[in-house]
């Protein structure tokens, strides 16, 4: 015979129900480092832009994007602490010249910018955006070719908000089920 939930119980078994359906706030993948709303993995990968996009991809995240002049100080500050001279952005000028959009899929302008004076300047046709700490750089961005890539470390960012992870209800015969 099958054991019912006693009415004592049935609170705790509501409470758990609740519990279970709410989702966890700020939780990263091993290996990278949460800020804010945001999960950040600081990689050795020193390629072109196009790969490091696509690597970040695999890793299912996407190129840095910056979005405030907090997490440009918090990114600056990882970088010079992990010695990591640039980094490049998830944005990039290569549908339109001037015009920088951001994410995988282009399409969302900045919607904050640091670059360092005089740059943007698409000497040599350069289209891809990057991060640098490098001498007096101090967490600035400037255009760089998207094709360069022996220096520019990339920076993996995702979402550290997720959904919830899974919710149980309550049975006919009064039991939790999935």
């Amino acid at each position: 015979m099958m054991a019912l939930i006693k009415p004592k119980n049935i609170k705790l078994a509501i409470l758990t129900v609740i519990i279970g359906c709410l989702g966890v706030n700020a939780v990263c993948k091993p290996g990278w480092k949460e800020h804010g709303s945001s999960c950040y993995k600081y990689t050795d990968n020193r390629t072109d832009w196009e790969n490091a996009n696509t690597y970040c991809q695999g890793l299912g995240g996407m190129l840095l994007v910056i979005e405030s002049e907090e997490e440009n100080e918090f990114i600056a500050e990882e970088m010079r602490n992990s010695g990591m001279p640039r980094a490049w952005l998830g944005c990039n000028d290569i549908s339109m010249e001037g015009t920088w959009v951001c994410y995988p899929e282009g399409v969302k302008k900045m919607q904050y910018t640091n670059w360092v004076q005089g740059q943007p300047n698409n000497y040599n046709n350069q289209d891809c955006a990057a991060i640098s700490v490098k001498n007096d750089r101090n967490g600035t961005w400037g255009d760089r070719s998207c094709n360069a890539g022996n220096d520019i470390n990339t920076i993996c960012e995702t979402s550290s908000r997720v959904s919830a992870m899974s919710c149980y209800i309550l049975g006919p015969d009064g039991r939790i089920q999935p």
